[in-house]
């Protein structure tokens, strides 16, 4: 039936499946605590930075299969078992993570609107993009509903010569 769960047996398998997507690139092979570890690195660099750094979207999406590999393997565990409940909140521990980072990241994006756009704009060729696909359609929709927000209450009550937004000015 169920076979006992074991933590060298769990990290043993996630390894083999980090190192089967490994693509023909020049990615290196990294083990999960690794990923691990460098996403807790880049979480605290993220959340103690003044500004938004470079995505690092390939550790989040790595450590978020990871969780579905963990929860698949947990699943075929005995329900009893106190290494279940352990890892459960050792999976709780890196979603909080992952999550923790996400959010500092569109807090950043939120609040430097137009200055991460323009930002991105110049470092978009570049190997080391500043926002992922996602954030970037999240901050794009975000500085236009700002800007119909700021039109519709503010702007059309001024003067017409004073009611232009210049988003450049703005971020200087």
């Amino acid at each position: 039936m169920a076979e006992e769960l074991d933590v060298s047996d769990i990290l043993q398998e996630e390894n083999t499946i980090n190192e089967d997507e490994e693509d023909d690139d020049d990615e290196e092979a990294m083990t999960a605590p690794e990923v691990l570890q460098k996403l807790e690195e880049a979480w605290l660099n993220e959340k103690f930075a003044p500004e938004l750094l470079p995505v690092k979207s390939n550790l989040v999406e790595c450590m978020l299969a990871q969780i579905n590999a963990m929860e698949t393997n947990i699943e075929n565990a005995k329900k009893a078992d106190l290494r279940v409940s352990i890892h459960r909140m050792e999976i709780d521990r890196i979603r909080f993570v992952v999550s923790s980072y996400l959010r500092h990241r569109l807090a950043k994006i939120e609040k430097f609107t137009s200055h991460v756009l323009q930002e991105e704009e110049k470092r978009r060729d570049t190997d080391a993009p500043l926002l992922s696909d996602a954030e970037l359609e999240f901050a794009k929709g975000y500085e236009a509903n700002m800007k119909n927000h700021l039109a519709s209450t503010a702007l059309r009550h001024m003067p017409t010569n004073a009611a232009t937004f210049n988003d450049k000015e703005m971020c200087k």
